[in-house]
């Protein structure tokens, strides 16, 4: 069985890569796909099933492993890129603003705790909120070996808007440390927060 690892990338890339192993597979051959965001899955499983090839997923805590056995079709000739579609998810008039890297006050362990269910769970409410903006020390939720990133990609890959604080990164020397998101100016986030019909503070 063959293995592909496409954690953390984004369409097309999984796509892509899903093809390049395929072509390149015997027929009745196995392939193991690890997936960690709902949209990469949905797109790759279109993909698929349009090349009429058999799969079973499986979930694994965040990440899904798709297994996938090669039936003919004629997969040499179909284009990934087409098939890079985000499925329609339901936002709300919000926005939430991230002041700090922990939720609540009082003790900095249990905030961190919170912090983290704040963001994985988010991506399961009815209704999204149409951004999330870091500022201050919030920004650091936004860095490289932040706890909370695997749960903002989810956010982002189902149409959530990331904006992180450009004027905090530069005060805090952080600049080339942000991993994901946008670097936004103060304009700009406040045209979020006025248009908003509520925000939320973290």
């Amino acid at each position: 069985m063959k293995t592909i690892d496409a954690k953390g990338k984004l369409c097309p890339q999984p796509l892509i890569m899903t093809k390049k192993a395929l072509v390149s597979m015997n027929e009745d051959e196995t392939l193991q796909i690890l997936i960690d965001n709902e949209a990469s899955k949905f797109n790759v499983l279109k993909f698929l099933g349009d090349n009429n090839m058999e799969v079973e997923v499986q979930k694994n805590d965040d990440i899904y492993e798709l297994f996938v056995v090669k039936k003919g079709g004629s997969i040499e000739k179909s284009v990934p890129e087409d098939y890079c579609e985000i499925p329609t998810v339901k936002k709300g008039d919000y926005v939430v603003c991230v002041k700090k890297s922990t939720l609540g006050e009082g003790e900095d362990e249990l905030g961190n705790l919170l912090i983290r269910g704040f963001f994985s769970t988010l991506s399961d409410v009815s209704q999204l909120p149409s951004s999330i903006i870091f500022v201050n020390s919030g920004i650091n939720l936004a860095l490289n070996g932040s706890p909370v990133l695997e749960a903002l990609r989810n956010l982002e890959n189902k149409g959530v808007e990331i904006l992180i604080c450009g004027t905090c990164l530069e005060y805090h020397d952080k600049m080339n440390d942000f991993s994901i998101g946008t670097v936004s100016n103060m304009y700009d986030i406040l045209e979020r927060m006025t248009k908003a019909g509520k925000i939320l503070y973290s």
